[in-house]
């Protein structure tokens, strides 16, 4: 009986390490960034869903951890718009209302922070804020307000910039 234990375990532990293995696998972008030094890319986020807007901005850092990892240097804008643009306020409770957006704000604050620290460009816009009737006094500083989000998009693609639509 302890014998068949023993072994029990001992097929369990190997089963967890191989599949660890597997896990711990690396997966690379080795022929989409082939002879590339550095990518332009314009990230529209717009969702008012706090778990949405919370993974998005996490695929943006993540995105651009990736980049630098892989050698390319990430030149990232990311623009705020339509009901995101409640979540880039100043004041935690300013512009949401519930628990769960309170926390998202707060966390989005945090994501802020760091993409300013990396050098990522972020940018407001104020149509939407006019939309939304957010005081353009209220936007955190470290966005740059901008009279339409969708101007800022076209130009941006015009200068090579590929948009990353993250609806």
């Amino acid at each position: 009986m302890n014998r068949n234990i023993t072994l029990l375990i001992g097929v369990g532990v190997l089963v967890l390490f191989f599949s660890g293995l597997a896990l711990a696998e690396e997966y690379k972008n080795t022929r989409a960034l082939s002879g590339l030094s550095a990518v332009k890319a314009y990230f529209d986020v717009n969702t008012g869903v706090p778990a949405k807007l919370k993974s998005k901005l996490l695929f943006i850092d993540k995105s651009f951890e990736q980049l630098v990892q892989s050698g390319v240097k990430p030149e990232f804008i990311v623009g705020f718009r339509s009901a995101a643009s409640n979540f880039v306020t100043k004041g935690d409770e300013d512009y949401v209302f519930d628990d769960d957006e309170i926390a998202a704000k707060k966390k989005v604050h945090e994501w802020i922070l760091l993409f300013k620290k990396r050098g990522i460009i972020m940018e407001q816009c104020m149509l939407s804020a006019e939309i939304y009737e957010i005081d353009p006094q209220d936007f955190l500083p470290e966005l740059e307000p901008v009279n339409n989000g969708y101007v800022s998009m076209i130009g941006y693609q015009t200068k090579g910039y590929s948009q990353i639509n993250m609806e």
